[in-house]
Parts: structure tokens; C-alpha cells; sequence
């Protein structure tokens, strides 16, 4: 009798702290991007850094571009993403992301080797060469 009322009390705990678990954080992902796209004055201009702590979500995924044709040492921008897709199946789940340009450009050679290193996951060493870019613009992409 003991180790039945144990183990519904266990299931019971269980599923309260995963409904608290879905209640916290960011409830919309897309109308929370779209506030920070509404206040990039606050971050153009400064530090990547800046936006990053800002934050209440995690990033998971980042994608470089470089959109210089002549030069593609240049990376002019990067997609930072809230979701890692387990395979290119998943690519769509991405999106929503925020699109972040760089002023002056980032080097793109670096950033490809660490996105080829990581497969594109959010990992210390990939967090501390974005922190220091100086952001141009901010945009989501849906």
C-alpha cells in the first residue's frame, strides 16, 4: 500500500514540476524577438555581449553568412537560433531567428571553422568569439 501511495505521489511531483517547468521562460518565441527588434536602438552599436546577457532565452544554434560576394573572408552577419536541429529534417525548426549584422565585419573563416567544429551548436568557445562583434542590425527571420 506504502509503494503504491509512493508512487503516485512520485508521478503526481513529477508531472507539477513539468507543468511549472512549460510555464516558465518565454511563453512566445516569435513576440519576444519581435520586442527586441523593437528596441535594437539599445543595441546597435554596442558589443554582442550586451544583447546576449539581455536575453531570456537560450541560443542553441548559430549560422555565419557572408554576404560580400568579392570577399567572402567577411562574415556580415550571423543567425542565431533557440533550437538545435538533430538533422537537416529539422532545419525549419530554427526559425524563428534572430539575424544579427556586424559592423565591421566578422571574419568569416573563423566562423565557418568553429560553425564545422561545433556543427553549428552553442558552446563556450563559439559564445566567446561572437561576444566582442558590434552589432550594425538586428532582424528576425521567420
Amino acid at each position: 500500500m506504502k509503494t503504491i501511495l509512493f508512487t503516485i505521489l512520485f508521478c503526481f511531483s513529477a508531472f507539477i514540476k513539468n507543468a511549472d517547468a512549460q510555464t516558465t521562460g518565454v511563453p512566445d518565441t516569435l513576440a519576444y524577438l519581435q520586442t527586441i527588434v523593437a528596441n535594437k536602438s539599445q543595441y546597435i552599436g554596442q558589443p554582442f555581449s550586451v544583447l546576449l546577457s539581455n536575453l531570456q532565452i537560450s541560443i542553441k544554434f548559430f549560422s555565419p553568412f557572408g554576404s560580400i560576394p568579392h570577399d567572402k573572408t567577411k562574415e556580415t552577419s550571423t543567425e542565431f537560433s533557440f533550437y538545435f536541429p538533430q538533422n537537416a529534417n529539422e532545419i525549419y525548426l530554427t526559425y524563428p531567428s534572430l539575424r544579427i549584422s556586424w559592423q565591421p565585419y566578422l571574419d568569416n573563416i573563423h566562423a565557418h571553422s568553429l560553425y564545422n567544429q561545433y556543427n553549428g551548436g552553442w558552446v563556450p568557445t563559439v559564445v566567446s568569439y561572437y561576444t566582442s562583434g558590434i552589432i550594425a542590425d538586428i532582424q528576425i527571420r521567420e
